[in-house]
């Protein structure tokens, strides 16, 4: 009896091991996941790509300030070259209708100023072209007055009776010209053909009769007018406007006397 009782008990221990659940192995709690092969390279390539971009901006910055700061160099240059241009315009005219003109500001070459001296020497050209200005303006107040007033030897007639223009392998003579000027005026006055009227051939002459009596022809001096001699001729051989050629002339002229 103590047998049968023994083993039922053990087969009852038995069955109730066999319904309990089996216990699994569970990852660790702070275990790393895993990345596949692939998305790992693929990261490393995005990672990669990241920091070339930011070098690549970092490369750009100073190139792109390099650029800037060309063109507004290149911006400063074109100013002084224009200023430039018109200071000198404005000295050659006072130098021949007046005698004389004002210094013109003296720089070194162009390509060797820095911006700040770029700044500096168009400031200086802009006060030289406002000082000349102002000149002209009183020089051409005079010229007006000295037309109403016609005091001796302030108004010259002139007679172009000859000239030979040449130059890009062409030479022409020009036609016979009168015109009037007044001491300190300067005027251009246009060579055509004598022969073919409707020759496209021309050339400038530019003539000046200055304050100072001179008779001025494409810059050069060709003569000093005597305010008491009534008339007198003088020849000429000067450059043309451009200096690819030459213009050998003579003109004559005379006092436009007020009485």
């Amino acid at each position: 009896m103590s047998i049968f009782r023994t083993g039922l008990l053990l087969a009852t221990l038995v069955l109730s091991a066999c319904s309990m659940p089996i216990l699994q192995d569970l990852p660790p709690k702070n275990a790393e996941k895993s990345i596949p092969q692939g998305q790992k390279a693929n990261t490393d390539t995005t990672a990669q790509v990241k920091v070339d971009n930011t070098q690549t901006d970092v490369d750009k910055k100073p190139k792109e300030n390099g650029a800037q700061n060309n063109a507004a160099k290149n911006t400063l240059i074109e100013q002084f070259n224009t200023q430039r241009q018109i200071a000198s315009k404005h000295y050659t005219e006072l130098k021949n209708r007046v005698g004389q003109a004002p210094d013109l500001p003296t720089f070194g070459p162009v390509e060797t100023l820095k911006s700040k001296e770029l700044n500096t020497a168009i400031q200086s050209l802009r006060t030289y072209i406002s000082k000349t200005s102002t000149e002209l303006a009183l020089l051409n107040a005079r010229v007006n007055e000295r037309e109403k007033t016609m005091a001796r030897g302030d108004i010259i007639q002139l007679f172009l009776s000859e000239a030979t223009v040449s130059h890009d392998n062409v030479t022409f003579k020009a036609q016979p010209l009168v015109g009037q000027w007044v001491r300190g005026e300067s005027r251009v006055i246009r060579l055509k053909d004598s022969i073919l009227f409707e020759s496209p051939m021309s050339e400038d002459l530019h003539v000046t009769f200055s304050e100072t009596y001179q008779l001025i022809i494409n810059g050069d001096v060709i003569s000093i007018i005597n305010p008491n001699k009534m008339k007198n001729s003088a020849g000429f051989n000067v450059a043309t406007h451009n200096n690819t050629g030459k213009i050998v002339g003579k003109l004559d002229y005379r006092l436009v006397d007020n009485k």
